[in-house]
């Protein structure tokens, strides 16, 4: 992205932040969608302490119970298992088509049923609007493909899967892509309500100015009588509360269809001076329980001041979410720098 645009992002967003409607007040898309809640905070004694998190993607080579052991041996208290990623499930689904390598079985069922062996807390991790990787991976077969019209675009209209970093992302303003993601909510509470529902990919894709489906924008114009555009304000708010909106959705469709467990969403640590475009102003989110700052920092000072950022910009409960491996400090410095913070949950991604 040319750097008068990110800087033009910047501004606007900042503008934005200030002169956004409150999600829970009416909103800004259609009036029978059920977006548009207010969902009480979770008493603090149920937040937990001392959790020890590890994101996991699913080997189906890999014995689950196995899995599990290791990851009690080694510490973990919590584990976030892709349960959607790449627009298909790792469990039988009605609504998304399921990873064809997993074909006759149910993958998140045999997760369960290790992690209650194990003692684990298992959060199901969906990738809520981020359905097609870019196409070098040859993957193929998720929700995307079925619905190439639901794919968001960018100002010049060029689909998110053919430019930016080539993700695929669905339009989150779209009022059928809404939908699928309460229905695949309800689907996962109904069928496995203990597991606890982790929002992640909630969001706009970076690199670009996305949103322009022409649905979207068209929707746009007749709602505030104004041109989506990089220098519009109330475009900015829309997309914004778009986010907000959904993720008061989903967690409404989880906790009505049974869900017992808590909601929370891997969000950009760094926001909003890094990857703006993406519109993900988590601090506006009604619902969600708790939040998983990616705070991936190769520099332990640098890591202090995030957290130090985090703890002031948020009311709800923070996990902080830390990458290991090449490049980055021993984990145990890293907690060590957060503890004198106040953090005592962490999240681990990059675990091999």
């Amino acid at each position: 992205m040319k750097f008068w645009r990110y800087v033009l992002l910047v501004a606007c967003t900042f503008t934005s932040l200030a002169s956004a409607q409150d999600p829970t007040q009416g909103g800004v898309l259609d009036p029978e969608t059920p977006e548009n809640i207010t969902i009480p905070d979770l008493p603090a004694a149920n937040v937990r302490h001392g959790i020890m998190g590890v994101w996991v993607r699913p080997n189906p080579k890999q014995d689950a119970a196995a899995l599990m052991d290791s990851l009690k041996k080694e510490g973990f208290t919590d584990v976030f298992v892709e349960a959607f990623y790449h627009g298909m499930t790792i469990y039988p689904s009605a609504v998304a088509p399921m990873r064809p390598e997993l074909t006759g079985r149910d993958l998140l069922n045999e997760y369960v049923e290790a992690a209650s062996i194990s003692g684990l807390r298992l959060h199901a991790w969906m990738e809520v609007f981020y359905w097609a990787p870019p196409k070098k991976y040859g993957v193929s077969g998720g929700l995307l493909e079925e619905h190439p019209e639901w794919e968001t675009l960018n100002a010049s209209g060029v689909p998110s899967s053919e430019t930016g970093l080539h993700m695929g992302f669905a339009d989150p303003a779209l009022y059928d892509v809404r939908q699928t993601v309460y229905k695949l909510t309800t689907e996962l509470a109904e069928n496995y309500p203990e597991v606890g529902l982790h929002l992640d990919y909630l969001r706009y894709p970076s690199k670009d100015d996305f949103g322009y489906n022409p649905v979207v924008v068209e929707t746009f114009q007749k709602q505030t009588g104004t041109r989506a555009s990089v220098t519009n304000m109330k475009w900015y708010a829309f997309r914004q509360d778009v986010l907000a909106q959904v993720a008061s959705g989903m967690s409404r469709a989880y906790h009505q269809a049974g869900g017992q467990g808590l909601v929370t969403a891997a969000v950009n640590a760094y926001y909003p001076l890094y990857k703006p475009e993406t519109q993900q102003v988590w601090t506006k989110w009604q619902g969600v329980d708790v939040f998983i700052p990616m705070a991936y920092s190769t520099n332990l000072t640098a890591l202090k001041v995030l957290g130090y950022t985090l703890r002031n910009r948020s009311k709800k409960p923070i996990w902080m979410g830390l990458q290991v491996g090449p490049g980055y400090p021993d984990l145990g410095k890293q907690i060590n720098t957060l503890k004198p913070q106040g953090f005592s949950n962490y999240v681990v991604f990059g675990r091999r």
